[in-house]
């Protein structure tokens, strides 16, 4: 695939700038220290809580607005710790990436090294002729094309089931480990089937692999490597009806695809990334009356016992999306340029590190007024905006979005339909900018049943 040239807001007559020693100093003391102590694969709880105190998302934003207006372009050459990067502003530039990747723009080799600890071979650390059969494979068994997934109303079962279930066991109010256990819980059925609905050994595996991928360097192969595959593997070799696994057999597959590599992947983001997603959106929700009586609205006299009726809920799936902009999982995507080409109008040698600062460009309040406001109907137009990768855009948007976001919906949806809720902690002022961190962790939601 030949790159297509593009002209930013760079000059072409003007070579690209480069961040001073204390502009590098500053970016990598807000950004890249807080990203990974953090935990780049799973949340550390003390790191997390520790950089939302000193607010370091909101002072990024703020070194990013001061650092493009400074040198008047929104491409800079900045350096992560040792690595010098060219971080991208530029709307037409982050669609040129993304619109190539993985062709030209590969997973840097960092990510590549903690994924493969836990999922070797998975789809988003591929390039070449191998990511073109592990995409084939995954949108068949995750039907990226539809809006309803073909098991949609079986899915839409079990979330039923398990979301009556943690009702019926936390009268008074609900906090991250009730999101944890429900999402795991419907994960498991969603991807293996019903008989998989407590097994904890597997999830336990997978969250063990990813804290140790944190590190990044110097990984061993984990202990719980073999045992997990192996557990991955029976599954597969006996697929429950109605369960993704039933649909690997027959999607598009070759000695390439390594269908037991791309199942951690479906695994850890409808668990953690999705509860955490999931219980942000209902927390703002709930904090946004005039948000709330427009959900409740729509939500009124309806039995929503169907997919398609839970996908018309265009608005409720917004507040989900929103949710995902303003409180990103994924706080930056980084890139590795495997061919020249060129960015801003300016050429950009192979070998060159580009990154895409989700922390800063969903936040950007000189480019977006809504930038800091809980806002779902700007998601009923149109999902694709390159300002807003949180699901990343292009041929590397995620292949689980719709099944993704039709489970968060379908969760809201049980939740909302019997219950009214307050926020307990922490605060949320819609007359005020919304905070640029929610630590899930902290959430606490009071329920009053309806009914």
């Amino acid at each position: 695939m030949q790159p297509t040239i593009l002209t930013g807001k760079t000059s072409p007559v003007q070579p690209i700038p480069s961040a001073s020693l204390s502009e590098n100093v500053a970016f990598n003391l807000l950004h890249t220290v807080p990203y990974f102590l953090r935990g780049i694969f799973t949340k550390n709880h003390f790191w997390s809580r520790f950089f939302d105190a000193l607010h370091t998302d909101r002072l990024v934003v703020r070194f990013c607005q001061r650092l493009r207006a400074k040198h008047g372009s929104d491409f800079i050459y900045l350096y992560l710790l040792q690595n010098k990067a060219l971080c991208v502003f530029d709307y037409d530039g982050i669609k040129h990436v993304l619109d190539n990747s993985p062709y030209i723009y590969a997973d840097p080799d960092l990510k590549h090294r903690g994924m493969s600890h836990f999922q070797p071979n998975a789809l988003t650390i591929s390039r070449g002729e191998e990511w073109k059969d592990r995409r084939r494979f995954n949108e068949a068994v995750l039907n990226s094309d539809r809006t309803v997934h073909e098991y949609g109303d079986a899915f839409l079962e079990i979330i039923r089931t398990e979301v009556r279930a943690l009702l019926e066991d936390k009268v008074d109010g609900l906090g991250w480990e009730d999101f944890d256990r429900l999402f795991k819980r419907v994960t498991l059925q969603v991807i293996f089937g019903a008989s998989a609905r407590s097994e904890t050994e597997l999830t336990d595996r997978l969250e063990r692999m990813m804290r140790e991928s944190n590190r990044v360097f110097l990984l061993k192969k984990s202990k719980d490597f073999d045992a997990f595959y192996r557990r991955i593997r029976a599954h597969l070799a006996a697929p429950e009806p109605g369960s993704l696994s039933a649909l690997c057999p027959h999607a598009p597959s070759s000695p390439l695809t390594r269908q037991e590599n791309q199942v951690p992947h479906w695994m850890f983001a409808t668990m953690e990334t999705l509860a955490t997603n999931t219980l942000r959106a209902l927390a703002a929700i709930v904090a946004h009356p005039k948000v709330e009586e427009r959900v409740r609205r729509q939500l009124a006299g309806k039995p929503f016992t169907s997919g398609a009726e839970v996908a018309s809920l265009k608005y409720l799936r917004g507040c989900l999306q929103e949710a995902m902009r303003l409180w990103p999982t994924t706080p930056m995507l980084a890139r590795l340029m495997l061919a020249d080409d060129q960015l801003g109008g300016q050429p950009v040698p192979a070998n060159t590190q580009v990154i895409i600062l989700n922390t800063f460009l969903h936040r950007d309040s000189e480019k977006h007024y809504f930038a800091d406001r809980f806002s779902p109907e700007l998601w009923l137009e149109s999902e694709e905006n390159y300002h807003f990768n949180h699901l990343s855009n292009g041929q590397q948007v995620c292949a689980g979005k719709n099944l993704a976001l039709f489970i968060g919906t379908a969760v809201l949806v049980e939740l909302l339909r019997g219950s009214r809720y307050r926020l307990r902690r922490p605060a949320l002022r819609p007359a005020k900018p919304l905070p640029h961190t929610f630590n899930e962790f902290r959430i606490k939601l009071g329920r009053i049943p309806l009914y």
